[in-house]
């Protein structure tokens, strides 16, 4: 391979196929020498099986090239079995406590060790300011951007303390957009005055001392209304490098997203992120996709189109991030944070009104439920159940967006039981039926118990309610927190990360 080749391969970070190298496979990545790998779910079986996996990937090449995940907490998280489920960013912004976040994320990071994982592409620094954005939503540590930045900063620590890279994700902001740039390009159209005194600040915040940044696939219009921030060369460079001081190694979000492939697509949009100022170019679905984005930058570097000294710059800053990458843990080291998971899903619980607290023998949780899929997480799995924390507990089962004849159905059997009602609102405000479904279950029961299990944005469509909670997630460890608060008397200490 010449050195030109490699410089360009080491910009790139690639998802592969499957749980294990074939000899095959093995074979054209140890002569690829690309400089990080990005695990998915379809590369998880088992913890054992990751590290086996990366275990191989890392005696690739010396220095070892990085292996990279999406390991955030809640939705977000591709490995599952084996590590200790953590609730959403959201709900850690709920509690309030930066020394909560910094466990979690040294927590985060030790199941990352045990895994071989060396970078994890978190925390996410957007600000939750769309109700209607359910890409970021409960990813983000909440709508206010001092909080959301201390927060950050401590879940970072906690991961780097563990030995994981972390990278602030996604710069300039995605937080106040709804389109999901894995489907289409979004664009933000707040004034330069409104971004600096809000979306912007946890970024610049964070920017000088941080290790990797992640690029939002958005159109900032105040900044560069031609080009998205991955390609903008006055956002990469201009704004994150020279305004905010990042000296860290600076990742594009997928390049097969929408938001890029549909546009001026996946190959030309690596060379345009490279010359914007992107450090490494991440292509996560398309092995053969990668090696032609490496082939490209080649061509662009002997045309003169994209300079050599660019190349070698952000070669030298992934590099840097290899040599410093610490070497994975034995799988049976003990957690240092036992149980975290569940104590943040007990502290985030929130109170909007009401009373915290009810009676399993005499209720029936109503769970409107559903498979939830988008470009950052599929799950399609039944939702952790409250009754599995409570047996005494009555269930009813509706789809998101329950029919007239559903809802009826659902009525007369929480009628008949005589149980107070339990309700777990997902999105309410974005499900019609699930809003006239609630309504019509308060109207008959003013003492039933709301909780917004997602976003909180759905608090504000149940005025009649007087009893109203907000979770923020619906994983195992939240749905337990909040059996701990309804049914075991812990205290309900959680309080609003965004506003409604």
């Amino acid at each position: 391979m010449n050195d030109l080749l490699r410089l360009a391969r080491g910009v790139i970070a690639t998802g592969i196929p499957g749980t294990a190298l074939d000899d095959a496979l093995h074979a054209r990545l140890r002569e690829a020498g690309f400089g990080a790998y990005v695990l998915f779910g379809r590369n998880v079986a088992s913890l054992a099986q990751v590290r086996a996996l990366t275990d191989r990937l890392r005696a690739l090449d010396d220095p070892s090239p990085l292996i990279a995940i999406d390991q955030e907490g809640g939705r977000v998280a591709r490995l599952r079995d084996g590590v200790e489920a953590l609730p959403s960013m959201m709900a850690l912004g709920a509690t309030g406590s930066p020394e909560l976040a910094e466990r979690a994320g040294e927590q985060l990071g030790s199941d990352l060790r045990r895994a071989g994982v060396t970078l994890d592409f978190a925390p996410v620094v957007d600000l939750a300011l769309e109700a209607a954005s359910t890409v970021i939503g409960m990813r983000s540590f909440g709508s206010d951007p001092r909080r959301v930045t201390v927060m950050a900063q401590a879940f970072a620590n906690g991961l780097q303390r563990a030995g994981v890279h972390a990278t602030f994700k996604h710069a300039p902001g995605h937080g106040s957009t709804a389109l999901d740039s894995h489907v289409g390009l979004p664009a933000v159209d707040a004034d330069e005055a409104t971004l600096r005194a809000r979306d912007f600040v946890p970024f610049a915040a964070c920017a000088a001392d941080a290790r990797a940044f992640m690029t939002a696939h958005v159109i900032v219009r105040a900044l560069d209304p031609l080009h998205p921030a991955t390609l903008s060369r006055r956002v990469l460079t201009g704004l994150f490098r020279e305004e905010w001081g990042l000296r860290g190694c600076c990742f594009t979000d997928c390049m097969q997203m929408d938001a890029i492939a549909r546009g001026v697509g996946s190959v030309e949009g690596v060379v345009a992120a490279l010359a914007a100022g992107a450090d490494c170019a991440t292509i996560s679905h398309d092995l053969d996709l990668a090696f032609a984005a490496a082939d490209r930058l080649v061509v662009e570097v002997e045309s003169g189109r994209l300079p050599l000294e660019r190349l070698r710059e952000a070669h030298d800053r992934v590099m840097r991030l290899r040599e410093q990458a610490q070497p994975p843990l034995p799988l049976d080291t003990p957690p240092p944070h036992p149980g975290i998971g569940r104590e943040i899903g007990r502290r985030a619980v929130t109170v909007l009104r009401g009373t915290p607290h009810a009676d399993p023998t005499s209720a029936c949780a109503i769970s409107f439920e559903g498979a939830r899929a988008d470009g950052v997480a599929t799950d399609a799995r039944d939702a952790a159940s409250l009754a599995a924390q409570a047996p005494a507990l009555d269930l009813l089962r509706l789809p998101l967006d329950p029919d007239p004849e559903q809802l009826a159905g659902a009525l007369a059997r929480l009628a008949a039981s005589q149980r107070r009602a339990i309700v777990l609102a997902r999105r309410a405000h974005l499900h019609a039926g699930q809003a006239a479904a609630i309504a019509a279950i308060v109207e008959r029961q003013p003492d039933a118990l709301v909780i917004s299990v997602q976003e909180p944005f759905d608090a504000e469509l149940f005025t009649e309610a007087r009893h109203v909670l907000a979770t923020y997630g619906d994983e195992a460890p939240s749905i337990a927190g909040l059996a701990d608060v309804l049914f075991g008397g812990a205290p309900a200490t959680g309080a609003l990360p965004v506003a409604i």
